[in-house]
C-alpha cells in the first residue's frame, strides 16, 4: 500500500492508547479528543454527539475544557482512551494503558474498556504485564523469548477466576512474562 493508503486506515480504523497519554498540552480536553475527527469530513454536530457519548462512558464529560496539566493521572489515560475511540475505530492498540495509573484509576480504565468493547464491538489490543490488567481480557497470549508460549481464554469464567489462572502461568513462566 502506497503511505496514503495506510495514512487512511489508520485514521479510519485504528486507535492508539499510549502508557504516556500523548496528549497536547496546548490543548483542551475536548480539543485532544476531537483532534483525529478533525481531519475526517464528520460534522460538527456528529464529532459533539460522539465526544458526549465516549466522554459519558469513560466519566470526563466535565472535563472537557480543562488542560492536561490540570487533571489527574486517570483522567488523562481516559482523556487518551476518548481520543483513541472517538472516530469508532474497528481495533484498538493500547500499550501498557494502566501502567502509570494507581490501582483505583486504573480499575476504572479497565472496566470502561471492557463496556467499550461489549456495546461498541471495538476490539482491543492490550500489551501488558499486569495479571490484573490481563484478567479484563476474553483471551490472554503469554510470549516467552518472543513466541507464543501459551494463551488463556476467559469463556465464562470470572475475572477473578481468570486472575488466578493468569498468576499460575506467570508461575510456569517463572514471573517473566510478557503478553
Amino acid at each position: 500500500m502506497k503511505d496514503r493508503q495506510l495514512s487512511s486506515i489508520r485514521r479510519q480504523h485504528l486507535g492508539f492508547i499510549f502508557q504516556d497519554y500523548n496528549l497536547l498540552d496546548t490543548l483542551t480536553v475536548k480539543e485532544n479528543i476531537l483532534l483525529p475527527v478533525s481531519l475526517t469530513k464528520i460534522s460538527k454536530n456528529q464529532a459533539e454527539t460522539e465526544f458526549r457519548a465516549i466522554s459519558g462512558i469513560l466519566g470526563i464529560t466535565e472535563l472537557a475544557n480543562k488542560y492536561p496539566s490540570e487533571i489527574s493521572g486517570g483522567q488523562k489515560q481516559r482523556t487518551s482512551a476518548a481520543r483513541a475511540l472517538i472516530h469508532s475505530p474497528s481495533l484498538v492498540f493500547a500499550d501498557e494503558p494502566t501502567g502509570a495509573l494507581d490501582s483505583k484509576a486504573a480499575s476504572n480504565l479497565l472496566e470502561n474498556l471492557d463496556e467499550i468493547n461489549q456495546t461498541r464491538q471495538v476490539t482491543i489490543v492490550m500489551v501488558t504485564h499486569d495479571p490484573l490488567a490481563s484478567s479484563y481480557c476474553n483471551r490472554v497470549v503469554f510470549l516467552k523469548d518472543g513466541r507464543i508460549f501459551s494463551e488463556l481464554y476467559r469463556g465464562e469464567k470470572t475475572r477473578e477466576s481468570l486472575f488466578k489462572d493468569i498468576l499460575d502461568m506467570q508461575a510456569v513462566l517463572g514471573g517473566g512474562t510478557q503478553k
